[in-house]
């Protein structure tokens, strides 16, 4: 995939706090603590408040998996209803990383 660098991606960009995964129907938070800058029509400590309060939600041990590797491992993920975060792990291995992004649909 070749990744194109582009001033728009630094525009802010409004979507739904909460959005319905177009697959399962399942409803799950869409903020992101790198990414979510506010949400529209709050104060700045009401913002704060809220945000800390999803995120402190969203990373309860309840929602989190931790993966353990072994060798020759595949992962997948739906990031429309997954948040990853690496913690590394890979001293001494060879990580080999294959990304794929599909074209998808708005949230709603």
């Amino acid at each position: 995939m070749k990744i194109l660098v582009s001033e728009d991606a630094e525009q802010t960009q409004t979507h739904p706090l909460v959005r319905t995964h177009p697959v399962t129907g399942r409803k799950a938070l869409f903020v992101n603590p790198v990414y979510t800058v506010a949400i529209e029509g709050l104060t700045p400590a009401e913002n704060f408040t809220i945000l800390k309060f999803l995120y402190d939600h969203m990373t309860q041990d309840a929602f989190v998996y931790r993966h353990q590797w072994e060798p020759s491992m595949l992962v997948l993920w739906d990031n429309r209803s997954t948040m990853h975060f690496a913690t590394g792990g890979y001293d001494g291995y060879l990580r080999v990383m294959h990304r794929t992004t599909l074209a998808g649909d708005r949230p709603v």
